[in-house]
């Protein structure tokens, strides 16, 4: 992943990374150390310990997205992460019907797929309705090369996706019914953007699945 991110550093104009951690800010020095120097630089979210908000910690990383968003409603975001967490997997396509037309892309790496001691159940339920041509889940950073972020072109149609819309990578082959769309579901045509000069925004989700995205 870092050759994938140094390569959209030079290629994509007007380009800035947020990386976002729930692991508690006291303790993310050394994350930030790896990310500064191995990554592109970029800002940096941890979880806050508000005790007088339970909201802020507990629903910490749909709090800081939102926050991200309502910030900058004018930018678009790629959003980064993989299918190991729970969170990610509810609060990413719910941004895409919160702030719609401001997720560009959802990339999400299926670490079931090629990571033998990382097999964590994952549900794709919140993926259903959206289109297709908007997210891809990948197994290789080599899936993510030559795609058109700026454009909107988020989906290699070479990756299968096998989504059924509800939980997968269960035990003993407890999956969900059937796969309903695969690697011919989406399309090559490009999703046109006609504010991507307003400036694109990486946010990767780090925390203690920080090593899923090397």
């Amino acid at each position: 992943m870092p050759d994938i991110y140094a390569n959209w550093s030079r290629s994509l104009p007007n380009i800035h990374f947020h990386y976002l951690t729930t692991t508690p800010e006291q303790v993310t020095r050394n994350y930030m150390e790896f990310i500064y120097s191995t990554y592109p630089g970029g800002s940096f979210d941890t979880r806050p310990l508000n005790f007088s908000n339970w909201e802020e910690t507990l629903h910490v990383r749909s709090f800081l997205l939102d926050k991200i968003f309502q910030t900058f409603p004018n930018r678009k975001f790629v959003l980064v992460a993989d299918t190991s967490n729970s969170d990610v997997m509810t609060d990413y396509p719910a941004l895409v019907k919160q702030y719609q037309g401001s997720v560009q892309c959802i990339l999400l790496r299926n670490t079931s797929a090629t990571d033998p001691s990382d097999r964590f159940p994952y549900n794709t339920a919140g993926f259903e309705g959206l289109d297709q041509r908007k997210f891809m889940f990948f197994r290789t950073p080599d899936d993510l090369f030559n795609l058109d972020l700026a454009a909107g072109e988020c989906y290699n149609t070479s990756v299968a996706q096998n989504l059924t819309f509800g939980y997968q990578g269960l035990p003993l082959n407890l999956d969900d019914p059937a796969p309903v769309n695969g690697s011919s579901g989406g399309s090559s045509n490009a999703v046109s953007s006609s504010n991507a000069q307003l400036g694109l925004t990486v946010s990767a989700f780090l925390g203690t699945l920080l090593w899923q995205l090397l």
